[in-house]
């Protein structure tokens, strides 16, 4: 799963990759809760089986141990489902499964924060307000809210 993580969102110059930032311990906690259905946990058990299984089938290895560009095949015959081959399609349900929830790890993680460079609520001492022009466009304007300051 480390390495799938890290396929699905990789080192960068900005950033860690998914499983340096968490996503791995988001993904078990997840699957640990017990609102999480014994076959949602099978279903992830199946998927990360069904990619050991094709890339043992295609290379002879188990995908953590294929070439970077090996994995990368893989992934790109079930990233895509409109275009996926019928064939695929177990490796597809997972891999949206999984690509959902690396990102969910990773994103809601210090490093996506700082990755997407989200400010969180900052409090902004020269806000002006809206700009005049954009109000008029909108067709609104602040004098309700001078109304029931005074």
């Amino acid at each position: 799963m480390r390495v799938l993580a890290n396929d699905i969102i990789p080192r960068d110059e900005r950033s860690t990759g998914a499983a340096e930032a968490g996503a791995l311990e988001y993904i078990d906690f997840n699957l640990s809760v017990e609102e999480t259905s014994e076959d949602t946990r099978v279903a992830w058990h199946g998927g990360l089986r069904w990619l050991d299984t094709e890339s043992r089938r295609r290379f002879g290895v188990a995908y953590a141990a294929a070439k970077e560009a090996q994995r990368h095949a893989i992934l790109d015959d079930i990233s895509w489902p409109k275009t996926a081959k019928p064939e695929f399609s177990q490796g597809v349900a997972f891999f949206n499964r999984a690509r959902d929830m690396v990102g969910a790890g990773f994103f809601s993680s210090a490093a996506g924060w700082k990755d997407l460079r989200y400010m969180g609520n900052v409090f902004n001492p020269g806000w002006n307000g809206c700009p005049p022009e954009a109000l008029q466009k909108l067709g609104v304007s602040y004098d309700v809210m001078k109304k029931k300051a005074t």
